[in-house]
């Protein structure tokens, strides 16, 4: 009789996890919280391309600069219109944001979908590009041989080695069906971390893989060896980012898949790096609540859920040069689907194989 309980639980839990994700076009046992892919095969692919890209993602802003603001937003489950997500980053260059990050989920893992979210990214890039670089010229460079500037940041270089400030981790929807190779050759890491240096204060930026719902023993190792070192800088305020969240925002929400250990290991390590906001995602709903450091598990911004958009999507943080502490602000987006003929029209795959 037990057993028989057991497997009709099983059953109820998995009904609900179909309609909890109902925002993907299909739900499988995989598309919850397993993948093709471990966590650990992961990590060691991605600390092959950090070790050699590590120092292009630290960003030291002029003096003139009293604060800076990031956006983040989470589980755009992007099929055919990537609009939401172009939205975000529209709103953030208009705004003079620093960068933009996602918590996971980014698109479902086709091809096509993958494709849309290049063809979006690449658009934004083109937007932030002309706002932010000038040509830039010294003893030995002229502006003939194609050399360009942030002027926020100070790196140059030409113009096909600058990429979008955008910065994703990978959500178990991202590894499912061979995803984890079309998000790896769009974005090349699911583990790294960079800092911003403002006036004489580094702020530290990690970014976590949690797509399995574990962080698993490659990437504990790594942390415990301090491969994300930071050369010994004296950091201010540190900030995370995962995809697989931590805490119930409701009842009817999954939360914590980890082992009861490993959660209380991330809890420990978020407060050894005087984590200032730990960023979650993974659930589509909104919770913060403070549990020694801030934490935010955010909203999914998909047209699914919310199909005429909202006012607290995404979320902006701003960082003040003083001793103030970071101001988190809501921040909507309201864009509509857009239908196939328009997404045709500019370039979109509409149909799928």
């Amino acid at each position: 009789m037990k057993k028989s309980i057991s497997y009709i639980l099983m059953a109820t839990a998995l009904l609900a996890a179909s309609g909890l994700f109902s925002s993907c076009e299909k739900v499988s046992p995989q598309g919850v919280l397993m993948g093709n892919t471990s966590v650990d095969d992961r990590v060691k692919q991605s600390l092959v391309f950090y070790t050699f890209f590590d120092d292009k993602m630290d960003k030291e802003l002029p003096d003139t600069m009293t604060q800076y603001s990031f956006l983040v937003g989470s589980d755009s489950h992007i099929t055919f219109d990537p609009g939401r997500l172009e939205e975000m980053i529209d709103i953030g260059i208009a705004h003079d944001d620093l960068f933009f990050c996602h918590l996971g989920d980014l698109a479902d893992t086709k091809p096509e979908y993958y494709a849309n979210t290049s063809l979006g990214l690449g658009g934004c890039k083109i937007e932030w590009m002309d706002k932010y670089l000038e040509p830039f010229i010294d003893e030995s460079h002229t502006a003939e041989m194609g050399y360009f500037i942030d002027r926020r940041t100070g790196f140059w270089g030409k113009g096909e080695e600058f990429t979008l400030p955008f910065y994703p981790v990978v959500g178990n929807h991202d590894i499912t069906h061979n995803g984890w190779a079309l998000f790896c050759d769009q974005f090349n890491t699911s583990f790294y971390e960079f800092t911003v240096k403002i006036g004489d204060n580094y702020d530290r930026f990690i970014f976590l893989d949690s797509a399995n719902g574990t962080l698993g023993k490659y990437q504990i190792e790594a942390l415990e060896n301090n491969i994300l070192g930071h050369d010994g800088k004296q950091i201010r305020h540190t900030f995370t980012f995962t995809h697989t969240n931590i805490f119930r925002p409701s009842l009817n929400e999954f939360a914590s898949t980890y082992c009861r250990e490993e959660l209380y290991y991330i809890l420990d390590k978020l407060a050894d790096w005087r984590t200032a906001i730990a960023f979650w995602g993974h659930v589509h709903a909104w919770d913060d609540r403070k549990f020694g450091e801030v934490h935010i598990t955010m909203p999914s911004m998909n047209f699914v859920d919310h199909p005429n958009g909202g006012d607290d999507l995404i979320v902006r943080v701003t960082v003040y040069k003083d001793d103030r502490e970071p101001k988190v602000e809501p921040v909507g987006l309201y864009c509509k689907e857009r239908s196939k003929e328009e997404l045709e029209k500019w370039g979109y795959y509409v149909t799928t194989k």
